[in-house]
């Protein structure tokens, strides 16, 4: 799975690199990025692309109250065309997710130890996502939430968890922003053209409260 993220990239460099359109746009580095909290997306408008802030976790139109949201953090792409909640997004709602690096807790020493994934040249990547809208019968608020799509972790992370978010190759960013149709064998093959080499090491037990932020939480530690 893929439970807490980082996006410390400028804001002018994440424009260049992913080709948003918003003159004016910022976001402040973070580096403990939690579900329920706003994450910045990527969607198409047919033009061009847009960078939207989601609250992290999704919340189908159809649900009755925002409670499935904690549980909707991660979509898994094996099973994305069967899962009610996530089959009607797949060709009609699909984001970019942006992030640089994000965490994942294993074992070491009997201790269950967060671990800072990142590529290998540290630059930013774009997580698959899935986005939707929803309202509020009562008070006709609208959320808009997303999730990550997920897959079976590469070898060169299995050894950290079994679980790792979808990251698409730039040739894929465009393919999965652009809503043209994907077959459950397209999804397959996107899946399977993610990364295959990153670096990643252990940091500070801090992380694991979504209350802390900094760059201290990227720091190598060790006990």
């Amino acid at each position: 799975m893929c439970g807490r993220f980082t996006l410390r990239t400028p804001v002018v460099d994440l424009l260049d690199r992913f080709q948003l359109v918003l003159p004016g746009f910022d976001v402040e580095p973070r580096y403990n990025i939690a579900p329920t909290q706003e994450i910045l997306t990527a969607v198409s408008t047919g033009t061009d692309r847009r960078p939207v802030l989601m609250r992290w976790g999704l919340i189908p139109f159809w649900s009755k109250d925002t409670s499935n949201a904690a549980r909707m953090i991660n979509a898994r792409q094996e099973t994305l065309t069967e899962r009610a909640s996530f089959k009607n997004l797949v060709n009609r709602r699909r984001c970019l997710i942006l992030a640089d690096g994000f965490y994942e807790w294993t074992m070491v020493d009997g201790s269950k130890t967060p671990m800072y994934i990142t590529l290998p040249n540290g630059e930013p990547f774009a997580m698959a996502g899935l986005w939707d809208t929803w309202q509020d019968r009562e008070t006709s608020q609208t959320i808009t939430s997303c999730t990550i799509v997920t897959r079976a972790a590469c070898e060169a992370l299995e050894e950290i968890h079994d679980r790792m978010p979808m990251i698409l190759s730039r040739d894929d960013e465009e393919l999965w922003v652009n809503l043209q149709p994907l077959s459950a064998g397209d999804l397959h093959a996107i899946a399977h053209r993610v990364p295959q080499e990153f670096s990643y090491y252990p940091v500070s037990k801090r992380v694991n409260s979504p209350r802390n932020e900094g760059p201290e939480l990227i720091l190598r530690h060790s006990d």
